[in-house]
């Protein structure tokens, strides 16, 4: 896994790097929210069976990954409408909390697995070395 990260710090540079580490971070920060507000283990499931899921395809993922900048993009405006109309509709706090766990595993399961790939290459660097 911390080859990974240096792989994708190396080719991507430090910003690719400190997003996806701040989806981690904020992942966790959302397991240690449902735990102590909601009082609930739901986030912490969605988080390791997400990231177990996210595993066991990780050579599926790279497949797709010209795709997934606009699967990002959605994924943004997900969180966006969850918040806005989340209060607007009456959803609880809980429930907006697990749509945006979830939505947060997907899109780090994205960005990891394909960036860390060997076959997945940053385009400004391989056009600055020839």
């Amino acid at each position: 896994m911390i080859k990974r990260f240096q792989r994708i710090k190396k080719e991507f540079g430090f910003f690719v790097f400190l997003r996806i580490l701040v989806l981690v971070i904020g992942l966790l920060g959302m397991v240690i929210l449902d735990f102590f507000a909601f009082s609930s283990l739901v986030v912490l499931l969605i988080a390791l069976i997400g990231l177990i899921v996210g595993f066991f395809v990780k050579n599926q993922i790279p497949k797709g990954f010209e795709y997934y900048p606009k699967i990002v993009s959605g994924g943004l405006f997900v969180y966006g409408i969850v918040l806005f109309l989340g209060d607007r509709f009456g959803i609880e706090n809980s429930w907006k909390l697990v749509i945006i766990s979830i939505t947060t595993v997907v899109i780090f399961n994205l960005q990891f697995w394909s960036l860390s790939d060997e076959s997945v290459v940053n385009i400004e660097n391989a056009t600055k070395t020839e």
